[in-house]
């Protein structure tokens, strides 16, 4: 089985500053990889999208260095990128984003998470977490407050330190696969990659096979699941974790939440959720 490759990436943006920063992912990354870039945002009602505020590519590309001023269109499509912007008015925010990925084959899904909790969250529910978890495709989620492991400011980026929880179901192989498409093609200095498992059995690791030069742990650990990825995830400085979700996989999940949507929650660092069928 060959891995999968990451040739159009969707970027959900509703021009606020959290969103920034997920765009400053979905950009460098889409330059990295050569992927297809799609801008796309969402209004409420049968408006028309203020695309003042929409993030620039060639703008931004400039001023990180990789394209000179005055730059083209074509000059963006000679870096390996054509980048569109897409507006979709008068539908559910959640419904519109999974039917573009669809219509436009996206590979990847990069979004902003704003930690609403509280009123601010009944009156203003989650779009990312529901998203994350109904896509068939991985989805880089960067927490309100996150630093991200791209600099929007200059662009540089690169992943050191991959923390991949994993259990006995699902199989972890896909989220192995997908962080180190990213860890590829944002490489750092170094790289570090640590399973952690939570509990009794044993995870099937079988298919997570690092390349050369990576430094590769496995940790297990007793007590509450959540709290110890939380806890791992901060006191290692992990730059992103991965985590493969089947979804809600009962009705005690859906009351509580999944353990991916309590995982986002509490955390403040970039968050791949990769679903456990991607690449079979």
């Amino acid at each position: 089985m060959t891995t999968p490759t990451i040739r159009n990436i969707l970027i959900p943006t509703d021009f606020s500053t959290p969103a920034s920063l997920a765009f400053a992912h979905a950009l460098r990354l889409s330059l990295a990889l050569k992927a297809d870039l799609d801008i796309f945002h969402v209004e409420p009602e049968n408006d028309t999208a203020d695309w003042h505020w929409a993030p620039k590519v060639i703008r931004t590309l400039t001023s990180w260095g990789f394209l000179k001023e005055g730059a083209t269109v074509a000059d963006l499509e000679a870096l390996g990128i054509r980048a569109r912007a897409t507006l979709a008015a008068g539908e559910p925010a959640e419904e519109a984003i999974l039917r573009e990925m669809a219509e436009t084959h996206a590979d990847l899904i990069v979004m902003a998470t704003h930690g609403r909790s509280g009123l601010s969250r009944l009156l203003q529910p989650s779009v990312s977490k529901p998203v994350a978890l109904r896509a068939p495709v991985p989805v880089l989620l960067l927490p309100a407050g996150s630093k991200g492991f791209v600099d929007p400011e200059f662009g540089a980026g690169g992943l050191s330190r991959v923390l991949i929880p994993v259990d006995t179901v699902p199989n972890p192989a896909p989220g192995f696969d997908a962080a180190t498409l990213l860890a590829r093609a944002l490489p750092g200095a170094t790289l570090e990659l640590a399973t952690f498992h939570v509990g009794s059995g044993h995870a099937d690791l079988e298919l997570m096979r690092p390349a050369p030069g990576w430094a590769v742990h496995h940790w297990r650990a007793d007590g509450q699941v959540v709290d110890s990825i939380l806890q791992t995830a901060f006191t290692w400085s992990a730059d992103l974790v991965v985590v493969v979700t089947e979804g809600r996989r009962s009705v005690f999940d859906m009351l509580r939440g999944s353990t991916v949507e309590r995982i986002l929650a509490g955390i403040h660092r970039p968050v791949l959720v990769v679903p456990a069928e991607w690449g079979s």
